[in-house]
C-alpha cells in the first residue's frame, strides 16, 4: 500500500471525506441535531436506501437503521435507529447511535489509506481492533463527538464501492452497544449491503 506523502491528492481527498463525517452539535440529546422542529408540517420520510453520487452509488443501511432524508446530499448521509428518525416501524434491536456516511470520487486502483494513517491525518486517537480487507478497512478510535450524550470512542471506516471511496464514522453512548464490537459489525453490514446493491445497479 502507497504512503499519502506519495498521493497528495487523493490523501487530501480522503482527509476531507473523513472530516465530513462528523456531525455537527445543535444540541445536547443524542438526536436532537436529527430531530424535525414540532411545528414541521410534511417531516421528511426515512429512508431504507438511497442513491448517491448521481445514481452511481446505492447506499443501503445496516439492519434496523434508516437514512435521515433531509440530511441527505449526493456525497453525504445521515443514518439513525428507524424509529429514532420517526419510522412507523424499524429500528427494534438495533444499538442507539449516529451513524454518518461521505462520498468522493476514487481514482482507478487507489489504495485505501492504512488506519494509522486516517487517524494522524484527521487528529484521532490511535486506530484499535482493525478489521480489514483488500475493499474496506474499519478500526476503533476517540476524538470529539458530535453530541455530550455521544461517547468520544467510536468507529470509523474507509471503503472502496465502485468508483468512489465512502467514509463512515458511527456513534453510540458510552459503554453501550455502538461502541461494542457490535459497532463494528454495523459498519461491516452497511458497507457490504451498499457495495451488494451498488454493483447490482
Amino acid at each position: 500500500m502507497n504512503t499519502w506523502n506519495s498521493k497528495p491528492i487523493a490523501a487530501l481527498s480522503i482527509i476531507v471525506l473523513l472530516s465530513a463525517c462528523d456531525v455537527t452539535d445543535t444540541g445536547t440529546s443524542l438526536l436532537a441535531n436529527i430531530t424535525p422542529p414540532a411545528d414541521a408540517a410534511l417531516p421528511a420520510v426515512p429512508l431504507t436506501q438511497a442513491l448517491m453520487m448521481r445514481g452511481n452509488v446505492t447506499l443501503v443501511p445496516p439492519n434496523g437503521y434508516c437514512i435521515d432524508a433531509e440530511s441527505l446530499s449526493q456525497s453525504f448521509a445521515l443514518m439513525a435507529r428507524c424509529d429514532t428518525l420517526g419510522a412507523a416501524t424499524g429500528g427494534a434491536g438495533a444499538p442507539t447511535g449516529v451513524l454518518t456516511v461521505s462520498l468522493t470520487r476514487s481514482k482507478k486502483n487507489a489504495d485505501l489509506p492504512t488506519p494509522q494513517e486516517v487517524t494522524t491525518a484527521t487528529g484521532l486517537g490511535t486506530p484499535e481492533n482493525t478489521r480489514e480487507n483488500d475493499s474496506s478497512v474499519v478500526f476503533k478510535t476517540t476524538g470529539s463527538a458530535p453530541s455530550s450524550d455521544l461517547a468520544s470512542e467510536h468507529w470509523r471506516s474507509v471503503s472502496i464501492v465502485g468508483n468512489y471511496i465512502m467514509g463512515a464514522a458511527l456513534f453510540g453512548p458510552k459503554n453501550r452497544r455502538a461502541v461494542s464490537p457490535e459497532g463494528a459489525d454495523l459498519l461491516e453490514e452497511m458497507i457490504k449491503r451498499t457495495m451488494a446493491k451498488t454493483n447490482a445497479t
